[in-house]
């Protein structure tokens, strides 16, 4: 059975759609683990910074507390 052209067409325009669409989920779903990779790095370091905040808090007010009672 021979296709005709616009048949041929239709068949190619079919898996360009197909082949773009794919691209399109590869490209998101790499862009969606670089953020979540983004994120999940600037929360643990939040963090860090929020202990090493109380560590150094803790560290003056001990300070203070041997001052204060000299």
């Amino acid at each position: 059975m021979a296709l005709t052209a616009s048949a041929k067409i239709a068949i190619g325009w079919a898996g360009l759609i197909a082949v773009g669409l794919s691209s399109f989920v590869v490209a998101r779903d790499s862009v969606v683990q670089n953020r979540r990779v983004l994120m999940e790095t600037r929360a643990r370091i939040i963090e860090q910074a929020r202990r090493e905040g109380e560590e150094e808090f803790r560290r003056r007010e001990q300070g203070r507390k041997v001052n204060s009672a000299t």
